[in-house]
C-alpha cells in the first residue's frame, strides 16, 4: 500500500476502467492529489520543462497508487466473472473499431496512391493478438 486504501474505493462498473469513490476519505484523497497537481502548476519562476517533469512524476505516482488500489480491491467470484465478461466484450469492441479504422485508413491512402497505416493502430492490434496468445498458452499449461 502506498497512500490510498482500497476500502476508500470501489470497482468502476459502468463508466470505464478504474475505481470509483466509495467513502469521503477517497474523495478527500483524490481532491488533495489533484489540488497538489494544480498547485504545482502555479509555482512561479519554474521553467516549463521542470513543471512538466514534476507534474509527470506526480501523475505517475497517482497512477501507481491507483493501480495498487485496483489490484487490492476485494471481489467475489460472481464479480470476477462479470468483470471478465465485460472486459472481453470491451476488448472485442475495441478490436473491431481498430480493424475498421485500419481498413478505412489503408483504403483512403491507397486511393491517394500512398502506402501508410498508423503504427499505433497496428501496434494495438498486434498487442491484443500477442496478449491473447500468451494468456491462452499460459492457461493451457496450468490446466
Amino acid at each position: 500500500m502506498i497512500i490510498a486504501k482500497p476500502e476508500w474505493f470501489g470497482r468502476r462498473k459502468y463508466t470505464g476502467w478504474g475505481v470509483s469513490i466509495k467513502t469521503w476519505q477517497g474523495a478527500v484523497y483524490l481532491a488533495g492529489m489533484l489540488l497538489l497537481l494544480v498547485i504545482l502548476q502555479l509555482i512561479p519562476n519554474l521553467s516549463t520543462e521542470n513543471r512538466l517533469i514534476i507534474s509527470g512524476i506526480w501523475v505517475a505516482f497517482l497512477i501507481i497508487d491507483m493501480v495498487d488500489v485496483m489490484w487490492k480491491l476485494k471481489k467475489d467470484e460472481r464479480e470476477r466473472i462479470h468483470e471478465a465478461i465485460a472486459e472481453r466484450n470491451a476488448a472485442w469492441a475495441m478490436m473491431f473499431v481498430l480493424v475498421i479504422g485500419l481498413f478505412v485508413e489503408l483504403t483512403y491512402n491507397a486511393l491517394q496512391q500512398k502506402l501508410y497505416a498508423n503504427p499505433f493502430i497496428i501496434l494495438a492490434l498486434a498487442a491484443g493478438i500477442i496478449s491473447k496468445s500468451v494468456t491462452n498458452y499460459k492457461l493451457e499449461r496450468e490446466n
